[in-house]
């Protein structure tokens, strides 16, 4: 059952839904004579702006709030620059998951990673301008123990490449499962659905790609350190 979740769940978490939205894209007329000659590469790629990572044991308290703070941080260090890193990725997982579902983990994972690689059009000349990232909303704790947790973080998700897909936002709730092992929370099963997906007002201008892939880039995302 654990697996079966984590199988269902992963394309989604990883992907902050980039499937739906680049396979809609990549198969119309437009994005087939979309011009890629002016993009360039961006900080979501690997080589420009070091993955997160921390040397320091998590030590999340085993408690409720511990268990938020785990999650929160999990999903967090599992961002776009480690996504399209498979030695960053792989080490990550084998960092935060239990030791039971980590070899699923890491497989399933770099598996996913390398389709997103494709996906978002990385390693073609010209390199494109890709931007993916996410940012929490909120949470909501479904299950809490001393021994287990089941925690869901509610994000928000931008993803688009000049290869492949226009900018969109992608809203989900990811859904992680803890085991306190090890003196700490570790992952045990992740899982994601759509949504809550507020809706824009009926008359909120929507920027044009060619100016999210210029504009975007241009802002620092805030760095949140693991303990």
């Amino acid at each position: 059952m654990r697996r079966s979740w984590i199988a269902l769940g992963l394309a989604a978490v990883l992907l902050f839904s980039i499937g739906m939205a680049i396979g809609r894209q990549g198969d119309s007329p437009e994005a087939a004579s979309r011009p890629r000659a002016t993009v360039t590469v961006t900080e979501a790629v690997p080589g420009a702006r070091p993955p997160k990572t921390t040397d320091k044991p998590a030590g999340f308290a085993r408690s409720r709030r511990g268990a938020v703070s785990a999650a929160a941080a999990y999903v967090d260090s599992l961002d776009g620059r480690v996504l399209l890193d498979p030695t960053a990725l792989s080490r990550r997982i084998a960092e935060i998951a239990s030791s039971e579902t980590r070899g699923d983990l890491v497989r399933a994972y770099v598996a996913a990673a390398e389709q997103t690689r494709k996906q978002l059009g990385i390693g073609t000349a010209p390199e494109p301008v890709v931007i993916l990232r996410a940012s929490p909303v909120g949470y909501r704790v479904d299950r809490f123990t001393t021994v287990e947790a089941t925690v869901a973080i509610w994000r928000v998700g931008i993803v688009g490449s000049g290869a492949t897909a226009a900018p969109q936002q992608s809203w989900r709730t990811e859904t992680v499962s803890l085991v306190w092992e090890d003196k700490t929370w570790k992952v045990a099963a992740l899982g994601s659905e759509t949504g809550p997906t507020p809706p824009l007002p009926g008359s909120a201008a929507t920027s044009e790609a060619a100016e999210l892939f210029t504009a975007i880039p241009e802002f620092e995302e805030f760095a949140r350190e693991l303990p």
